[in-house]
């Protein structure tokens, strides 16, 4: 799943990055192909939302798994300093 999340966003991203209206000149041709570029462009930013959209899901997911193992870590490191307190104690 990882896989496909992370080649998706690449994909969309070269796409969206490798799009781009520069004016070549003043004549009227010229405008008319600058200005359907831009009407391009504004067609395109409903996938920018949508990228945007899915990576703060991601983000939150991620954010939601790192407390999950930071709260398993602190139990892994409470249960590891209750045995060594046995072994100690056992020694002594």
């Amino acid at each position: 799943m990882k896989i496909i999340f992370i080649s998706f966003f690449i994909l969309i991203s070269s796409q969206i990055s490798a799009h781009e209206c520069i004016l070549q000149g003043t004549s009227a041709k010229e405008i008319t192909i600058y200005n359907a570029c831009k009407a391009d462009l504004k067609k395109r930013a409903p996938s920018m939302d949508l990228n945007n959209s899915l990576l703060k899901v991601k983000i939150k997911e991620l954010k939601s798994e790192n407390k999950n193992l930071k709260n398993q870590l602190l139990d892994l490191k409470i249960r590891l300093n209750s045995l060594l307190q046995r072994v100690d104690s056992y020694l002594n």
